[in-house]
């Protein structure tokens, strides 16, 4: 258990996409808000901005996050080096109380201050975790709907910073990688660069480059315990269970797929042939 809350655990980066997401959350939640009225949260008043109301504390919200979950590791970089479960779980304890005084502030001030207590405080934050719990399945919901591929083929015009246990930096773009082969303390990156194949090696684990650039709308997965694929660039040769291989496109190479591996990995070819 100890060693658990000790393994190395990737951290959001402070990319444009997870930025665009933050925000788009924040808006979502307002619409949620203005739309169903959680919680008894309507206007009482009938004040006629009330919906701007709903909307800039969506944008408060986003704000909170942007700075404390970007901002402030890049300030104080080092504190967030060796991250771990451990640090995550407190780290993101910290952000939701952080997150829940913004709110909580920002609400006090436009009603006059009149509720300024901890009970507020604590109903607040409570408040925030049921709409955040319930725009979070609709935005998975989102991601189920609509076509997989199309949303990893945004991810992958991103270029991933790769780091080393000994500290080394490599950029990866992920729409110029084919594949990743674990090769002892090494891994050799077959890429496309400026139309041409090339190999470039790396020390580093796959596991360590797999936390690094694998993500929900990446389009690079693990297919086998020595290899990392993108699956633009692969088709299926052979889909028997036990001897799964995929091959690559408009070269010779073929990779095999573990039984564990099996079925993602042809689902999400079958629908990108």
């Amino acid at each position: 258990m100890f060693k658990l809350f000790r393994t190395p655990f990737p951290r959001p980066k402070m990319t444009t996409r997870n930025i665009i997401w933050v925000f788009f959350i924040g808006f979502l939640a307002s619409v949620f808000v203005i739309l169903f009225k959680p919680f008894n949260i309507i206007n009482q008043n009938g004040i006629w901005y009330y919906n701007l109301i709903a909307i800039s504390m969506g944008v408060v919200f986003s704000s909170a996050i942007f700075f404390i979950e970007f901002l402030i590791p890049r300030i104080f970089n080092n504190v967030f080096k060796k991250w771990n479960i451990a640090k995550a779980l407190l780290w993101y304890s910290l952000v939701i109380l952080f997150v829940g005084g913004v709110m909580f502030l920002y609400k006090s001030f436009l009603g006059g201050f009149r509720d300024f207590t901890f009970t507020e405080y604590f109903l607040v934050i409570g408040r925030l975790l049921g709409i955040g719990i319930i725009v979070s399945f609709f935005v998975v919901g989102i991601f189920s709907y609509f076509n997989r591929q199309s949303i990893a083929s945004i991810s992958s015009k991103e270029t991933y910073r790769i780091t080393s246990s000994n500290g080394k930096q490599l950029d990866l773009s992920l729409n110029e990688i084919l594949y990743i082969r674990s090769d002892d303390n090494y891994v050799d990156i077959h890429k496309i660069e400026d139309g041409l194949r090339k190999k470039v090696v790396f020390r580093s684990s796959l596991k360590n480059i797999e936390d690094q650039i694998v993500n929900p709308i990446s389009p690079v997965y693990r297919c086998h315990r020595r290899y990392l694929v993108n699956i633009n660039s692969f088709s299926i040769k052979n889909d028997k269970r036990r001897n799964t291989i995929i091959k690559l496109l408009d070269y010779e190479d073929e990779i095999p797929v573990s039984e564990k591996y099996y079925e993602n990995i042809l689902n999400l070819l079958r629908i990108n042939p």
